[in-house]
């Protein structure tokens, strides 16, 4: 195809979706052992040090709860150094070379305290943006959504980020809001069968503490949303790419080089 015919500055819904599911097929294995390496152990370690959070508003609710959002938090940076490291093993692929978990991982992690700034900085402005009446919140959501994958592959200036991943996304941005709303759908059904399988094996519990829900099925939970999330925000920003500027994935790739 002709670098004109890749520059139709749309985006196609369809094929974000088709590249994703794609991508997975291919690396699942590995993408899956950076997840639970990433993801997965971490937030069983965190479950073993987050309280009941039912049984009224005491001192002790309040404390169960911002341990909580606390683990949250990490959990969403690490989700953040996963998909730094499927945006390596994909290049890798890419390339014709063997996608290795180690080189991945060292990728992700040395891109650690950049996007652990980018991280903080996107919440606190798309939080505040929540805070005025949601719509500004989303709005900078859209316009930041390929913040990450922008960094890892071109290494702008940190602060120069958020406005390349705003000039990614300008003129699709319905598009991408509807790409999220799918997420959030598949997201919902991911919770709705492991809320099941939870319901289940919290009657397996030791000393009142629910081993299999806590250390086994909210960890899955978690993988699965962050393997979607990381892989689904690579294969959008390669996507946006190839729309707005005729990049193809090997163009993308040949940067790792």
């Amino acid at each position: 195809m002709s670098l004109a015919g890749e520059i139709s500055g749309k985006l196609d819904i369809g094929r974000v979706i088709q590249e994703l599911f794609q991508v997975l097929s291919r690396h699942f294995v590995t993408f899956l052992i950076l997840a639970v390496i990433l993801v997965g152990v971490p937030s069983a370690v965190l479950n073993l040090f987050i309280g009941n959070t039912v049984g009224g508003f005491g001192a002790g609710f309040w404390a169960a709860y911002s341990r909580t959002l606390g683990a949250s938090f990490i959990v969403g940076l690490l989700t953040l150094i996963l998909q730094a490291t499927i945006i390596h093993a994909t290049a890798s692929d890419l390339n014709g070379r063997p996608v290795s978990v180690a080189d991945s991982l060292r990728t992700g992690l040395y891109a650690f305290i950049p996007l652990l700034g980018i991280g903080i900085l996107m919440g606190l402005a798309v939080g505040l943006g929540f805070l005025l009446l949601i719509v500004p919140g989303v709005m900078l959501a859209l316009a930041w959504c390929v913040a990450v994958p922008t960094y890892v592959v071109e290494r702008p200036n940190l602060m120069d980020v958020f406005g390349r991943s705003a000039e990614l996304t300008r003129g699709n941005r319905w598009r991408i809001l509807g790409l999220f709303c799918i997420y959030v759908v598949a997201f919902i059904i991911v919770e709705v069968v492991f809320g099941i399988i939870g319901g289940v094996t919290n009657i397996i519990s030791f000393g009142g503490f629910p081993v299999l829900t806590r250390l086994i099925v909210l960890p899955a939970m978690q993988v699965a949303s962050a393997l979607l999330g990381a892989t689904g925000g690579t294969v959008l920003y390669m996507e946006l790419r190839r729309v707005r500027e005729g990049v193809g994935p090997e163009g993308l790739a040949a940067l790792f080089d």
